[in-house]
């Protein structure tokens, strides 16, 4: 099994600091806390996980990359869009399940 280097775009800290402002917004900051560390921990599963992955078919996932793949998190709330560019892991964009479409 190959694994990859993760390389995580600076737009998706971006997204990630805005998850997080959410969850303290109607939470508490240790619960953003916690999330952003099993998010930072889902994102990490893609050093082993990135190849058996298909690359996605939906319009709103390839806006990122011509092979974009997608990773539903866990609580199946958010898709992590990457894709693979030689021995690295792309991430790309973090977005809201909901607002994929064909």
């Amino acid at each position: 099994m190959k694994e990859y280097r993760v390389k995580i775009l600076d737009s998706v800290f971006d997204d990630i600091d805005s998850l997080a402002e959410f969850i303290v917004s109607i939470s508490t900051a240790e619960h953003a806390i916690k999330y952003v560390h099993e998010l930072g921990a889902e994102i990490m599963s893609l050093r082993y996980l990135a190849d058996v992955i298909p690359e996605s078919h939906y319009r709103t996932v390839l806006q990122f990359h011509p092979h974009a793949k997608q990773l539903r998190t866990r609580n199946k709330r958010f898709n992590i869009i990457f894709h693979i560019e030689g021995d690295k892991v792309i991430v790309d964009k973090i977005i809201a399940s909901k607002m994929i479409i064909s």
